[in-house]
This record gives structure tokens, C-alpha cells and sequence, in this order.
């Protein structure tokens, strides 16, 4: 490149050109006197100062705006006019500072995230396919809302204390299993479950204050059907069998049953056996009924009559033997008892009624 000397009163006349533009070396210097303005290697400037090329400054200071390619700096604003704004920092792990940062309705400052309009919401929302990963603790002071489906592994706590309530609006549709058997309790003597309705109970103990149920059915062969008013055994000429441990008897109504005895536990009253319509009471065995001597009995109008029976008479006050035939009495003078010794012999003798 040539280079060319201005000096002297030439460098005068040059400088003062009426009008006229001024070049050097076509566009390396180019003067538009007549819009006012300067271009280096350009002859043709746009602005007060257009350089195209490269241009390098310690310091760069512009009082109202500063526009680099799609980018306008004015005030503490910059703005595009494109679509979008990156910023790309190089390095291994490229950091953009920034004290507070708003984007939209969303302000970032420190380690906050909020939103700056009125009871405005929050959205994340990952692309496609995408989840939101949360690697760390996440602690909620609010309520927690969710309209799909909610899993968990690990251990899941429910509240903190029994002050806290835990309540279920929908259905459960899986199994509730303890994590060690026979350890934990469903509900507590202070803290009782109102109504439970399930199809088969199954338990080791049961322990029931009231006890209702339209048909209960055991386990086993023969099993124990308990309906209405009515306990029945499946098993044919199956027993039911009631006991109790020591010397503890089964209670029904006022009568304790205990081994081989039946006690009436009100103190001083009566013990009836009756029968409805034709019906008679029948106590069978080797010796019978036994009456002891000596007891308050109070009579029939009339023993009832059966085949191989001895019964006594209480219209006659004697004792009778049923020969096949008729009634015989047993008292008198050709067998030697009178009434008064037969009576006597009614309350201790051993009656054998089959």
C-alpha cells in the first residue's frame, strides 16, 4: 500500500472542502461532509462513526444506546430483535452471574423462585416424555396436590404425631400388610373403629364387648353355624361342645354348668324343668332321677303314664307300678308299705323312666 504525506498549507486546503467528501485511499478514511459522517473502510457510512471491520477499545462508554448486531443496550435495558437472547459463557463450567433475575411473571433471587404477579402459579413442565427430578430433600409448607398417580419407594410417613390426621377419600385396592407380624395394632381401647364390614375374619384371638352378626360360620369339619337364634353343627351327630379352664362352669340364663352339674345361681329359687302340649320329661340311665329324701317337691297333678314306668300318684298320695295293663299301687296291706312309707319312698327312690 502506497503511503501518501500531507503537509503544509496543502493540509489546509484539503481539510476545508465546502461540501465536498473526502477519501483516503478510496474508503480506508472516508469523509461524508455532506451527511456528517465517518467511515473507515467503508465509503459509505451509515452512522456518525461506521467501522467495518474489527474494533478493539479499553474502554467503551455510550450515554444513550449501544447497538451490537441484533442487540440494542439503552439504559439498563437490552433487547433483540431476533427471538431469542443467548448467552453462551465458554469455559469448563460456564456461569452467568446475576444478583436477581425476572423472567415473565418469575423472579430469581438468591435461592428463591417467585412469582411476581398476583396469586399467580408456578409451571414446570418438562418436554415430551420428560420428568422433573428433585435430587435433594424437598420440604412443602403448603398443601401438595396431585391429579395423577402418586408412588413412592423407600418408607413413607404419614404426620408426626397423633395431633396430625391422615384421611382417605378414595378407595384402597391393594393388600395392608404389616412389615413383622403380631406387632402392630388397628385402632386401641381409647380409640376404637366404629363399623367393619369383611367376608372372612380370620384371627388368633378374639376378643368382642358386643357381638352382631346375621350368620357366622367356623372353620373345620365339623364346623359351627351360628344364625339368627340358632347354633347349629354341620357334622352329622356332631356334639357342640362349651368348656372353660379350672373350675369355671358355662353360663346360660341363671344355670351354671359344670362338669356333671346344673346349678341355678339365684340364691333361693326355683328350678323347673317343664314340657308344651303332650310332651313329657324323660331322664333316662341306669339309675334314673334320684330325689332326696327329705326335699320340698312340688307334685304333678297327675305322673304321666308310660309302659315299664313306677310314678307316684299324687291324686292318691301313693306309690303305683305299671304291670302292662293297669297302674298297681305298692301300698297297702298285702304289700306291706303304707301311703306315709310309699310317699317317702317317692322322694328317695331311684325312678327309672325307660
Amino acid at each position: 500500500m502506497a503511503v501518501g504525506r500531507i503537509s503544509g498549507p496543502l493540509l489546509k486546503d484539503n481539510l476545508l472542502r465546502n461540501g465536498v467528501n473526502l477519501a483516503f485511499e478510496t474508503s480506508l478514511l472516508y469523509l461524508d461532509v455532506v451527511n456528517s459522517r465517518v467511515g473507515i473502510n467503508t465509503a459509505s457510512p451509515q452512522y456518525d462513526l461506521d467501522v467495518n471491520g474489527t474494533t478493539r477499545s479499553t474502554n467503551l462508554y455510550t450515554t444513550t444506546q449501544a447497538q451490537l448486531a441484533t442487540f440494542t443496550i439503552s439504559g439498563n435495558t437490552i433487547s433483540s430483535s431476533s427471538n431469542t437472547i443467548n448467552l453462551t459463557p465458554n469455559g469448563v463450567n460456564p456461569t452467568v452471574y446475576s444478583g436477581t433475575i425476572d423472567v415473565g411473571n418469575l423472579a430469581l433471587s438468591g435461592n428463591t423462585l417467585s412469582s411476581t404477579n398476583t396469586n399467580g402459579a408456578i409451571n414446570i413442565q418438562a418436554n415430551g416424555t420428560g420428568a422433573i427430578n428433585l435430587n435433594s430433600n424437598v420440604l412443602i409448607t403448603g398443601n401438595l396436590h396431585a391429579t395423577g398417580t402418586i408412588s413412592a419407594d423407600g418408607n413413607i410417613q404419614l404426620g408426626l404425631n397423633s395431633a396430625e390426621t391422615v384421611t382417605f377419600g378414595g378407595e384402597i385396592a391393594s393388600n395392608i400388610l404389616p412389615s413383622v407380624t403380631q406387632t402392630y395394632d388397628l385402632g386401641s381401647s381409647s380409640l376404637q373403629w366404629n363399623n367393619v364390614w369383611a367376608q372372612n375374619v380370620n384371627a388368633t384371638n378374639l376378643n368382642i364387648t358386643n357381638f352382631t352378626t346375621s350368620s357366622l360360620t367356623t372353620s373345620g369339619t365339623p364346623n359351627l353355624t351360628i344364625s339368627g337364634n340358632s347354633i347349629t353343627a354341620s357334622g352329622t351327630n356332631a356334639d357342640i361342645n362349651f368348656s372353660t379352664p379350672g373350675t369355671g362352669g358355662v353360663l346360660l340364663g341363671n344355670f351354671k354348668f359344670y362338669q356333671n352339674t346344673i346349678t341355678n345361681t339365684v340364691s333361693n329359687s326355683i328350678t323347673q324343668i317343664s314340657e308344651t302340649g303332650t310332651g313329657y320329661v324323660k331322664i333316662t340311665g341306669t339309675y334314673g332321677l334320684v330325689i332326696p329324701s327329705g326335699s320340698s317337691v312340688t307334685r304333678p297333678a297327675l305322673a304321666y303314664t308310660e309302659t315299664g314306668m313306677i310314678r307316684f300318684n299324687t291324686d292318691q298320695q301313693y306309690v303305683e307300678v305299671y304291670n302292662g295293663t293297669a297302674w298297681t299301687s305298692i301300698a297297702g296291706a298285702s304289700s306291706g308299705i303304707s301311703q306315709t312309707q310309699a310317699s317317702d319312698i317317692a322322694l328317695g327312690i331311684v325312678i327309672s323312666l325307660g
